[in-house]
């Protein structure tokens, strides 16, 4: 999967915790890099994101969970979760 180098905010949410924005440096469909450090986002918890997309003048908002994978002095590596689709029962 293709990652983008982008410089948008993202406001992420860990549980027991306020959204709080930051800076998104890394974007892909299966994860994001959040620039700068946060000792408050643990490896492997669970975080929703909220990205604010601009679409013909108004804003809309995007939202994910993700999974915290690495923590560095450099800033955090998530990744996506997403909803396993699972196939129709027919009759």
């Amino acid at each position: 999967m293709q990652r983008n180098a982008v410089a948008t905010d993202v406001y992420v949410g860990a549980r027991g915790q306020p959204m709080r924005r930051y800076r998104a440096s890394n974007l892909s469909a299966l994860g994001v890099f959040i620039e700068g450090q946060h000792l408050e986002l643990e490896i492997g918890s669970v975080v929703s994101l909220v990205f604010p997309i601009p679409i013909n003048g108004l804003i809309r908002l995007h939202r994910k969970k993700a999974v915290v994978a690495h923590v560095s002095m450099h800033g955090v590596g998530l990744m996506m979760q997403g909803r396993l689709r699972r196939p129709r029962q027919g009759p």
